[in-house]
């Protein structure tokens, strides 16, 4: 049924409400541990990762991009063919710092319209905001390595624990 939808973010949407719906009446009728349980509990999640890169790619697609690219080529000792990336580093920090608040909040009001039950919504959210924060930790780990260590621009760099900060404010408290 998914299939009807024709975006995959459509289709992530009516998988993982559907999987949430069929989890909660099997938590109530079933063990926890059920094996049906448990199979239901792996589809959310793997759904649910599936649904946290597709809301992260327009606000963040091109750090995120940047970072997976570059950590492929040092993983095959080619680091040298990242120094034609220079200029998009300036690129990519200057967008992240000009827009990143907002991309925070617009994500946060687009999952909780998204999601009824309040609860899927809060740790599809959290779970959103933390691969942001890996993503981000990983994005100033390349740039502090080889041929980017020297740029000036780093100075420009947001300081993580910053990030974390405004992270915690979209942290349920209950």
């Amino acid at each position: 049924m998914a299939a009807e939808f024709q975006g995959r973010k459509e289709q992530l949407i009516f998988l993982i409400n559907n999987y949430d719906m069929m989890l909660s009446v099997l938590l109530e009728r079933t063990k926890e541990d059920s094996k049906e349980t448990e199979s239901f509990k792996e589809l959310l999640q793997a759904r649910t990762q599936e649904y946290v890169e597709e809301i992260l790619a327009p606000h963040f697609g091109g750090m995120i991009g940047f970072v997976k690219e570059c950590e492929l080529l040092q993983e095959r000792g080619q680091a040298d063919q990242m120094q034609k990336e220079e200029k998009k580093v300036v690129m990519l920090i200057r967008s992240f710092n000009s827009g990143w608040k907002k991309a925070i909040d617009d994500i946060n009001q687009d999952i909780m319209q998204t999601f009824t039950n309040f609860k899927n919504g809060t740790n599809i959210l959290q779970a959103a905001l933390m691969q942001l924060i890996q993503y981000y930790h990983r994005f100033q780990k390349v740039l502090s390595q080889a041929p980017f260590k020297q740029l000036t621009v780093r100075s420009e760099l947001l300081n993580i624990h910053h990030l974390m900060v405004e992270v915690k404010k979209y942290k349920p408290n209950f």
